[in-house]
């Protein structure tokens, strides 16, 4: 295995992952609303649409668009609309964000929890492309075993990013704040989850 191209991928790959996007803020409201656990489960859900997104680059998806060019459009139409919907169900909704003890004795619905990070992640046509864009330089010059070993890497690696980003949220950060502060967040989140569905609408479109 090539160590320095996988250290270059897995960079770009931190950059990216880190970087504020719907991921982040679907986390941040995930956390606020619902709690450590669900939002533990929609990282996972998270890390499991970035693998899907590296095995869909693998097998040739960027062909299928080449050749189905409507394809793009209606994905990345499905994820704006997603993301919009999240958002203004989130400023609409008037969640009771309890203390963190009662929080954790709440049932938890891990098929909700763990569908909602996926749909968030695997509708972002941004992130389709930004892993096509860095499987297609390597693609001829690696094994497929390479392939799949960084994909499965991303999976982790993402994963991981967004539990601990979970338990700083409601550990550290959000212990230190009154509800109505937490509520504020929670909406300022949906308001961001509204604007990238816009940007990622006019994008598609444009």
């Amino acid at each position: 295995m090539n160590i320095s191209l996988f250290i270059s991928l897995a960079f770009a790959h931190l950059v990216a992952v880190t970087s504020p996007g719907p991921d982040f803020f679907y986390i941040v409201k995930s956390s606020f609303e619902k709690g450590l656990k669900s939002s533990v489960i929609s990282a996972v859900g998270i890390g499991l649409g970035v693998f899907l997104h590296c095995l869909f680059a693998i097998i040739g998806l960027d062909f299928l668009y080449q050749k189905i060019p409507s394809l793009y459009t209606i994905i990345g139409t499905v994820g704006a609309g997603y993301l919009i919907y999240l958002g203004v169900s989130g400023i609409f909704a008037d969640p009771e964000i309890k203390d963190l003890a009662a929080k954790e004795t709440q049932t938890l619905n891990l098929w909700q929890s763990f569908t909602g990070g996926l749909m968030v992640n695997i509708f972002n046509v941004k992130a389709f492309i930004f892993f096509v864009s860095l499987f297609s330089g390597v693609a001829l010059s690696t094994s497929l075993f390479f392939q799949l070993s960084i994909s499965v890497y991303f999976f982790l690696a993402t994963a991981t990013w967004f539990i601990i980003l979970s338990f700083i949220l409601n550990r550290g950060f959000k212990s230190l704040l009154n509800h109505s502060v937490q509520r504020a967040i929670s909406k300022i989140s949906s308001c961001f989850l509204i604007a990238i569905g816009f940007t990622l609408g006019v994008y598609v479109w444009a």
